[in-house]
């Protein structure tokens, strides 16, 4: 009986037809996007967490894997400071954008070299944004490690 009704909601949902604004990213969603990956990877690989920072909402939130979320642009560039100061630089790779009002979403992969290029980490973020001042800027940022934990 279970499976029925849960197939039957399923089917209902797929039936419904999204919104144009939630069905793909807009051409400036997606080329904001790119835009904010590189500037992100900049900032980061220059250790300038202040840069890094200017790039999220001022009522932002991180979500790093084996640490505590980070809330706001003071706790924000705390955060960046201590991880960037590490020395890893990053690499991130768009995969999907899609828009759906004031926010969109964008989900892509990472991958973490140290200076001299040795491979140290890679995976998936997912990242939520939202208009804000005349532009998009990022809301929620979560990433993970792909790899098996030592």
């Amino acid at each position: 009986m279970i499976p029925r009704i849960a197939a039957a909601v399923v089917a209902l949902a797929l039936a419904i037809p999204l919104p144009a604004s939630a069905q793909g990213a807009s051409g400036a969603l997606k080329a904001q996007s790119e835009k904010m990956a590189r500037a992100w990877e900049k900032a980061f690989n220059a250790g300038d967490a202040a840069a890094l920072t200017a790039l999220y909402t001022s009522d932002a939130k991180v979500t790093p894997p084996s640490s505590e979320p980070a809330a706001g642009s003071k706790a924000i560039q705390a955060f960046f400071a201590k991880d960037a100061a590490q020395g890893a630089k990053m690499a991130l790779t768009p995969s999907e954008t899609m828009e759906f009002g004031d926010h969109g979403f964008e989900t892509g992969t990472w991958v973490a070299t140290s200076s001299d290029g040795k491979h140290l980490d890679h995976g998936s973020y997912t990242t939520l944004y939202k208009k804000e001042g005349g532009g998009w800027k990022i809301y929620r940022d979560t990433w993970n490690s792909s790899m098996t934990p030592k």
